[in-house]
């Protein structure tokens, strides 16, 4: 793999991570479902769901009424190889609950500050995907505890 190849590949990558923050914010979870390979595992603090139809069960426990934005930071992928990858990045996300449609939204404190580690395969028809996501929190908010 010469340089040009594994920097399109990183990018690629690097765009499916902002993509996947972009689409679950929007409930644009018939896009979301496009950004996983067949058999992947999503595994969000603790909670795995395998294969596509366990990745939309797992969207269908999201609150509905909540307005949600990630933002993602500190992304880094390596390229395996021409069909492999891996990353890590960290991400923080604010909620407003009961709030869709209904901006803005008074603005609280975030409850986690969570790292992602991820692992992409190149699809033949859809290109680079998530073939595993594991989400866990590196900082928690305790004022409810």
């Amino acid at each position: 793999m010469d340089d040009l190849q594994r920097l399109l590949i990183e990018r690629a990558c690097e765009r499916l991570v902002n993509v996947y923050a972009n689409r679950i914010d929007a409930y644009d979870y018939d896009g979301f479902m496009q950004l996983w390979a067949d058999d992947a595992v999503w595994n969000v603090l603790g909670r795995e769901w395998r294969g596509l139809d366990g990745i939309r069960a797992g969207l269908a426990v999201r609150d509905a009424t909540m307005i949600c934005r990630h933002f993602v930071t500190n992304i880094v992928i390596d390229a395996i190889d021409e069909d492999h990858a891996r990353g890590y990045c960290y991400s923080i996300a604010f909620r407003a609950l009961n709030m869709r449609g209904k901006a803005p939204a008074q603005m609280d404190e975030p409850q986690f500050i969570v790292e992602y580690h991820d692992s992409f395969v190149r699809s033949p028809q859809r290109g680079w995907v998530f073939s595993r996501r594991d989400c866990t929190a590196a900082f928690e908010n305790r004022r409810d505890r």
